[in-house]
């Protein structure tokens, strides 16, 4: 029996969010879940030394607003962001408290763009992976236990310029970047097929599409926070190579093998744009420290974000 699913100490539940989402589909995606954890043995001991409790909620759609209250009653705080019910899942956590939620419709429409090399099955799991990753990887107080004394010392640099909203929401985004790294190599230590049928057109997008929404933001927002917000992406392409870079190229077959090839490649071009972005911009002295900046600065929250306190000085984006 499962550690987790124990009978009279059931620590993981699931809960069916509304009416819209039928008993079949319930039990269907409950069902990758489940296979998860009787899979990764390891991840099931390490969610069970975190969490006293966990929550997995099926709404049918993002944003929905019976999710939102009960998120509030679940983690008894009355001011719970609503943001974080808008994507198509996600996952939070407080006191040792976890909650998955998974929005049914927004997860089938999304597959439906990416039926070319990607079953339902498969993606569907990697999602429910993915998630219970992202709890492991927030050891049971998501916000609380990951924000170090430099993340803190950057929001208060924020707010002493009155940019503690703007600023907010870069670090929130560095924070996922630093925490996706952990997760990802989770899952291509567990499913490195699976996770290249998900994220092999990561960087597959319609062409220079970033670099207009970059030049749109430099027309109306600091450009303080218009170069954070482009050193942060440039972070998040160059963190995902690094996880590419350590797929166990053993355990693919020749299809996967070809579609990560996609992925470095397309990744690298990625990458590259947004550099000339940065030598352009902000000149060729912070290309120079961020092509200073190793793998190693992923590895714990405390490095990553000392490390970015000091590029952010060295930078005068605070």
């Amino acid at each position: 029996m499962s550690v987790l699913r124990k009978r009279g100490k059931e620590k993981l539940r699931f809960r069916i969010m509304n009416k819209r989402v039928t008993n079949k589909e319930f039990k269907y995606f409950k069902r990758f879940f489940l296979e998860c954890l009787e899979e990764n043995s390891d991840t099931e001991r390490k969610l069970d030394s975190y969490y006293k409790r966990i929550q997995i909620g099926f709404a049918y759609e993002k944003g929905d607003p019976i999710t939102i209250k009960f998120l509030r009653d679940f983690f008894k705080d009355s001011s719970f962001p609503s943001a974080i019910a808008n994507n198509k899942a996600f996952s939070t956590s407080k006191n040792g408290v976890g909650y998955v939620g998974l929005f049914v419709k927004d997860l089938q429409d999304h597959i439906k763009k990416w039926k070319k090399h990607v079953q339902n099955e498969v993606y569907y799991k990697n999602v429910a992976f993915h998630e219970l990753c992202h709890l492991v990887e927030q050891k049971g107080g998501y916000g609380i236990h990951p924000y170090p004394e430099s993340w803190i010392t950057l929001l208060n640099l924020y707010e002493g310029t009155n940019r503690r909203e703007l600023g907010e929401e870069i670090l929130l985004k560095l924070y996922r970047v630093r925490g996706h790294y952990e997760v990802y190599l989770m899952e291509i230590s567990a499913y490195p097929r699976e996770w290249i049928e998900s994220y092999w057109n990561y960087f597959v997008i319609a062409p220079d599409v970033y670099k207009e929404e970059y030049e749109q933001w430099k027309q109306n927002i600091p450009s303080e926070i218009v170069y954070g917000r482009l050193i942060t992406d440039t972070l998040r392409s160059i963190n995902v190579l690094y996880v590419a870079d350590k797929v166990p190229k053993e355990k693919l077959l020749d299809k996967h093998e070809e579609l990560l090839e996609t992925l470095i490649k397309t990744g690298k071009l990625e990458v590259e744009k947004k550099k000339s972005l940065i030598e352009r911009d902000m000149g060729p002295g912070a290309l120079s420290l961020i092509d200073s900046l190793d793998e190693s600065i992923f590895k714990t929250s405390d490095i990553f974000f000392s490390v970015i306190l000091d590029l952010w000085r060295s930078l005068r984006l605070v």
